[in-house]
């Protein structure tokens, strides 16, 4: 698995814990967060959202903008967690990827073979208005995640 706490500021985690909430409004449904569920020995997912009694898993992508590859791999990867989860449990569940804007909306409704995985495995795009205030704090994360990491790419370019 991929650590994405390193990647994430905590505007982006503030977000993800508005999201998860304006999901469970939505859904009527209480959704444990970040559990830990184990597919087989050795083998365990960790969920943004999840309901083993409403059989809910979902995925937050509070990221506002054009995808980066790495992005997009972690859209893939949290789209084969969910159907592994669906294999391993031999249970059928409402798969959701949660996002907060038209950018990536319009990707993953589009024409590449991820959107197709997502029309083709029944996988349902929520997306979440953010109060401005919430929307603008995560845009101002990312600007900064991303001045960071071109410093880091020139101190590694350098040698």
């Amino acid at each position: 698995m991929i650590d994405t706490s390193k990647s994430k500021s905590d505007e982006q985690q503030k977000a993800e814990i508005i999201i998860g909430d304006c999901v469970e409004e939505y859904l009527a449904c209480p959704l444990k967060r970040n559990e830990r569920i184990v597919l087989t020995e050795g083998v365990h997912i960790v969920p943004d959202l999840y309901s083993e009694q409403d059989r809910i898993v979902g995925e937050i992508f509070a990221h506002i903008g054009s995808l980066k590859i790495g992005q997009q791999h972690k859209i893939s990867q949290d789209i084969l967690k969910m159907l592994l989860l669906e294999k391993t449990k031999g249970i059928k569940y409402r798969k959701m990827l949660v996002i907060v804007d038209d950018k990536m909306e319009e990707y993953l409704k589009g024409k590449s073979f991820i959107a197709e995985s997502i029309r083709q495995f029944g996988i349902e795009i929520k997306k979440i208005d953010l109060l401005d205030e919430t929307y603008e704090a995560v845009l101002n994360a990312q600007r900064r995640q991303v001045m960071v990491n071109e410093f880091d790419m020139r101190k590694y370019s350098e040698k």
